[in-house]
């Protein structure tokens, strides 16, 4: 029986596919450092490219976050003492514009906020390669910043990235989660459907611009719309 359902952000949450959001991401980073930074602004950039790749690759002996500050060191010779504040005042300031412009998709926020109405435990499952200051932004973004997640994950608290099996088997040991009564909601094969091989139930999110390989997948699917349909049928848990 469901009783905790897990969220991707990118393409799921928001309507907004993780390529579109990576290049304004890196088009405003660039920009923020280079005024920070003349001289070494794209060089930093690429530094912060290395991190995130090395935290793809973990091995899982320590947190995303030390991985990243790690490998940014190695590329950039610059300290994590020395960026660490000014990326910290990138996601504060230029960061935080990415979702001015963003309408929440209607179907997905009542989706969501009926799921918590009816008791069901929440949390925000994006590849924690970001500090939690700027996936906290992200969800706002989609107008669930005031729903109780879980958590919303991040690299200062996780070992592994999606699509590796143990990111989803961290979050279970943390919060206590069967994986037998969870419900994995995210828009890729790739990266959200391996939750199920610990046991996870999976509804793929179908976007204008999904790939035919998704739209033949014979599981749980359907659009927003037909996601808030299928929270309707839920039981109420409380």
């Amino acid at each position: 029986m469901i009783k905790t359902v897990l969220f991707d952000l990118d393409g799921t949450l928001l309507n907004m596919g993780e390529s579109a959001f990576e290049k304004e991401y890196l088009r405003r980073m660039v920009l923020f450092l280079e005024q920070r930074c003349p001289v070494h602004g794209k060089a930093l950039v690429k530094a912060v490219g290395y991190g995130a790749e090395a935290m793809k690759k973990s091995d899982g002996t320590r947190r995303n976050a030390l991985i990243f500050w790690e490998a940014f060191e190695q590329m950039s010779g610059k300290t994590r003492e020395e960026m660490e504040p000014v990326i910290t005042q990138y996601y504060q300031t230029d960061f935080s514009h990415i979702g001015d412009s963003y309408i929440p998709d209607a179907d997905m926020q009542q989706a969501v906020q009926l799921l918590e109405q009816k008791g069901y435990q929440l949390l925000v499952a994006t590849t924690p390669i970001v500090p939690r200051i700027a996936n906290v932004q992200r969800v706002a973004w989609s107008g669930l910043g005031d729903i109780a997640w879980k958590d919303i994950t991040s690299f200062e608290d996780y070992n592994w990235s999606k699509p590796d099996l143990r990111y989803y088997r961290q979050i279970c040991d943390r919060f206590g989660f069967d994986p037998q009564n969870c419900l994995m909601v995210g828009d890729s094969l790739q990266k959200d459907y391996p939750a199920t091989e610990l046991g996870m139930d999976f509804y793929l999110i179908l976007n204008e611009d999904s790939p035919e390989e998704e739209r033949q997948f014979t599981g749980k699917k359907g659009t927003r719309w037909d996601l808030l349909q299928y929270v309707q049928q839920l039981p109420d848990l409380k």
